[in-house]
């Protein structure tokens, strides 16, 4: 699942960074930095969910099931489709759209706030 795995690398760059900042800084400037993704990353979401939402519907949309075992088995793991019983399956991809979005947003922003995150400046 797609959503499971942003998650994830999320909890991962946290924890490298609260790492790497209590090394050079302090422990409060690492909490302060986990406070600071934490905040980012809810309030990220809930712009870029209301971003997608202005292209793809909430309530998804109904396709027939592919009788491609290889690409059912891609649909399924994507995360966003829902089988049904009539050959039938709803693709709701919208919230994993917009953490895709949201990630890529904050890869470039996160690569400029931590430029100087190896090589911290102690003054």
């Amino acid at each position: 699942m797609i959503a499971v795995l942003i998650f994830f690398l999320h909890i991962i760059f946290a924890v490298y960074v609260f790492s790497k900042t209590y090394q050079s800084d302090s422990f409060m400037q690492a909490i302060l930095n986990i406070a600071f993704i934490i905040i980012l990353f809810s309030v990220g979401w809930v712009v870029s969910d209301l971003v997608v939402g202005l292209f793809i519907s909430s309530n998804g949309y109904l396709i027939d099931v592919p009788i491609n075992k290889f690409l059912q088995f891609l649909l399924k793991t994507s995360g966003f489709f829902i089988p049904n019983n009539n050959g039938t399956g709803v693709l709701q991809p919208k919230d994993t759209i917009s953490l895709i979005l949201l990630t890529i947003i904050e890869i470039y922003f996160y690569r400029f706030f931590f430029k100087n995150f190896d090589n911290p400046v102690k003054s």
